[in-house]
């Protein structure tokens, strides 16, 4: 059984980027998360996407990751005896703290409206009175 799945945490070990049999390029990673209790859950992750692999390969031991795809359940048995469980992810898309600021900063907002366009110059009426868009700034209220 497996499940969409969005989940964030932190890269563990290096990211190993390999060649299928057919050639084309994949990755797989380590990244821990926590799951709603505040325990630590490791994830197995692999992804096809080269936009992700492009993304992870950049990625060091430690950094912030967020990551979309589908999930399923794992469990084994610890080297104390412990049930242990985790994650098997395919990771579909990546996202990391870089790209997050470079959307923002791309996206016109209302506080920021398109910063790249200069503002419009107010449209007048015959006399040097700027008109306001519905054309009635000479009406008294």
């Amino acid at each position: 059984m497996s499940f969409d799945a969005l989940l964030h945490g932190k890269l563990r070990g290096a990211v190993a980027v390999k060649q299928s049999a057919n050639g084309n390029d994949y990755a797989t990673f380590k990244l821990t998360t926590t799951d709603k209790k505040g325990a630590s859950l490791l994830a197995s992750v692999i992804t096809f996407s080269e936009s992700a692999i492009d993304t992870v390969r950049r990625l060091g031991d430690g950094d912030s990751v967020a990551i979309s795809g589908e999930a399923a359940i794992s469990t084994w048995t610890g080297s104390d005896g412990a049930a242990r469980y985790g994650l098997d992810v395919t990771a579909h898309q990546v996202m990391t703290a870089y790209h997050a600021g470079r959307k923002r900063a791309d996206k016109p907002t209302a506080a920021r409206p398109n910063m790249g366009t200069p503002p419009a110059q107010p449209r007048q009426q015959n006399g040097g009175e700027p008109l306001d868009d519905f054309g009635d700034a000479d009406l008294n209220f």
